[in-house]
């Protein structure tokens, strides 16, 4: 095809972008830049991503960050969303549709359970309460939604996810026997919302746990009951969130641990294997156990020994 059809394909889905080049040249492929192939478009996140001593103008096309310097690259979509313009143009030039059974091999569908349209679901999955798919969503195998759980358009959840179930919770008495406490919420799963394998989400005590539209969620993470995630907000690697979280929208999580109760605010970073004990501002950057403000510091700040 021609570079044109990419840069047609950029200016329809609305990605914001600049070109230098000759449209009119022919890519054939896409390929990492670290494994070039010739005749293929690929991408530059950062400048030190190019290997040493690579000669640019061998590249048919290239999408670059917008503080990246294409050198002599005789082709060059520059954008803030390379990223995104990169992989979108993968997936709509070359990715192809899956032929799926609707339903596969062994799973059971409760009576009560209510399907959208396109929905595909894999094998060995358990439907089994008061369950709304929305449409286009896709199940894939050993999935186990239980109780009351609403799930919306275009969702994606994968292999060993577990969702509805009590949560933990107990009451005890003056000699501490312990007595589980009986769950009646649901959870709530909105638009566009990832799920990754192995997750866990428990229902709400009373009112429901809640996964609003576009939020990512890693494999092997858990959700505990009642927790609310904002809009986008995202967790990309195994987390334990406690009861009563609440995460705000566009908030990121990267391997923690959070509190019960604790609220993150929106655009908020928790980094790296944090311990949340409190809550983190709008906004804010926290990592460490106990989590602390991050706080860059110059070079000349730091001690040498």
């Amino acid at each position: 095809m021609k570079i044109k059809e990419i840069l047609d394909f950029l200016q329809t889905a609305r990605i914001p972008f600049s070109f230098t080049g000759d449209p009119e040249r022919e890519v054939d492929r896409f390929s990492s830049l670290s494994h070039y192939r010739e005749g293929s478009f690929t991408w530059i996140k950062k400048q030190e991503n190019i290997p040493l001593g690579m000669d640019l103008t061998g590249l048919a096309l290239v999408f670059v960050a917008e503080d990246v310097d294409g050198g002599n690259a005789p082709n060059v979509i520059r954008t803030p969303e390379s990223k995104h313009a990169f992989f979108s143009s993968i997936e709509h030039f070359y990715a192809q549709p899956e032929e799926r059974p609707a339903v596969g091999q062994f799973t059971y569908i409760g009576p009560r359970v209510k399907l959208g349209r396109n929905v595909r679901i894999g094998h060995n999955c358990t439907l089994d309460g008061d369950i709304t798919i929305g449409d286009d969503t896709v199940i894939w195998n050993s999935v186990v939604l239980l109780n009351r759980v609403t799930v919306g358009s275009r969702c994606d959840i994968h292999s060993g996810a577990v969702i509805g179930h009590d949560g933990y919770a107990y009451t005890e008495d003056a000699g501490h026997h312990k007595v589980m406490v009986k769950h009646f919420g649901g959870v709530s799963i909105g638009n566009d919302v990832l799920i990754g394998e192995n997750v866990c989400i428990s229902r709400g005590t009373i009112d429901d746990t809640v996964l609003e539209d576009g939020v990512k969620i890693d494999a092997l993470g858990h959700i505990a009951h009642n927790c609310w995630f904002g809009r986008n907000a995202a967790m990309p690697v195994p987390c334990s969130v406690s009861g009563s979280v609440h995460v705000g929208e566009n908030a990121y999580l990267a391997g923690d641990i959070i509190r019960n109760q604790c609220t993150i605010g929106e655009n908020a970073f928790v980094g790296l294997g944090a311990v949340v004990v409190k809550d983190v501002a709008p906004g804010q950057t926290v990592v460490g156990n106990p989590a602390k403000p991050f706080i860059k510091r110059k070079r000349e700040e730091y001690a040498i020994y």
